[in-house]
């Protein structure tokens, strides 16, 4: 079956704005990504989003981008449940894709299942030890069970595979916040050049 190329693009687009919502709230405030409204703001209508993802699913179940997008927004609506079998079927489907470890990962974890969460994480890193998303999710783990050393450890790691990057700059945000509690960002702004 052919996708027309108005599919793509309507994919790409939906692809975006997961992208925003699940990045940015982690990145920010440190949550697992769960939606946030003020009270002038109208919750998020994810239904027809899960409606594209599933109808992508339906016409071909080994779509690992509308797998990934599906559990994506379950994770952003706090259905990690949910969110969990999705991943589960795209690890499945891509056994080798460090990515979908590190999702489940978050889900188990988010589900309070840490052993499952950490057992995730680490089939992930085994398959690619420079994957700063599931190196910063270890160090909020160990920092969460009061293992501040072993947390810089992961965190720094994330940083040296490149501290420009979204991620690496949050492991350097982390770094400074657990060595200096209570302020605000002590790091460096994102792409900050020090020779300029």
């Amino acid at each position: 079956m052919k996708f027309k190329s108005y599919y793509w693009a309507v994919f790409a687009a939906i692809a975006v704005v997961v992208i925003f919502l699940l990045v940015l709230p982690r990145v920010f405030s440190g949550s697992g990504g769960s939606s946030s409204t003020t009270p002038n703001q109208p919750p998020y209508d994810y239904n027809p989003m899960i409606e594209a993802y599933q109808d992508l699913i339906k016409a071909n179940p080994n779509d690992i981008l509308a797998l990934g997008g599906l559990g994506d927004v379950y994770m952003n609506m706090g259905k990690y449940a949910d969110a969990k079998d999705v991943y589960t079927k795209a690890e499945a489907v891509t056994p080798n894709e460090a990515t979908y470890h590190g999702r489940l990962g978050e889900a188990y974890f988010e589900l309070g299942q840490s052993d499952q969460a950490l057992a995730e994480f680490n089939k992930g890193l085994a398959l690619d030890p420079n994957n700063q998303a599931i190196l910063v999710d270890l160090g909020i783990i160990s920092s969460s069970a009061n293992k501040p050393a072993q947390a810089k450890q992961y965190w720094q790691k994330a940083v040296d595979v490149n501290a420009n990057d979204p991620l690496g700059h949050t492991a350097k945000e982390l770094i400074a916040q657990m060595e200096n509690p209570g302020s605000v960002t002590t790091a460096p702004p994102l792409n900050q050049n020090p020779h300029q």
